[in-house]
């Protein structure tokens, strides 16, 4: 996954596509079409490697489904690295952190790279709610070992 996000190793890239692409395939036999929403990078994490990249991957599977890509959440205040904080401390940092740009109608399906403890894509799914979008599920490439 680090080479991919780090380094944008075109094969490593492709490692994740197909995980994605595979969750993605089993969400849409559970829960019916709907539209991707990627979990952007922040703005200063992007700039230094060059890309957003969940959204191009995003976009990447988007295609590949024929499921549409939409680029709703921004965030709203500088956050720390989520790397080094406890599951306690991550919820503190990310709370209120996300905003939708717009309202979009259908079902959203937050997409991300990792899971950790889950509080990403719950304020993710909370500020899609906030701006009247319906969030039928989330997914990712990977799942981390639980936080001790």
């Amino acid at each position: 996954m680090l080479a991919a996000k780090e380094h944008a190793l075109r094969r490593a890239d492709e490692l994740m596509v197909s995980a994605l692409s595979h969750s993605l395939s089993l969400c849409l036999q559970e829960q019916g079409l709907g539209f991707l929403v990627p979990i952007p990078s922040r703005k200063s994490v992007a700039r230094l490697r060059g890309r957003q990249f969940i959204n191009e991957l995003t976009r990447e599977i988007g295609g590949s489904a024929r499921v549409p890509t939409r680029e709703l959440l921004t965030h709203t205040r500088v956050v720390k690295d989520q790397s080094k904080l406890d599951a306690k401390k991550r919820v503190e940092n990310l709370e209120g952190s996300l905003a939708s740009l717009r309202y979009h109608s259908g079902k959203a399906i937050i997409v991300d790279d990792l899971v950790t403890t889950g509080v990403t894509l719950q304020e993710a799914a909370r500020a899609l709610r906030a701006a009247g979008i319906e969030v039928s599920a989330a997914i990712t490439a990977c799942v981390a070992e639980p936080l001790r």
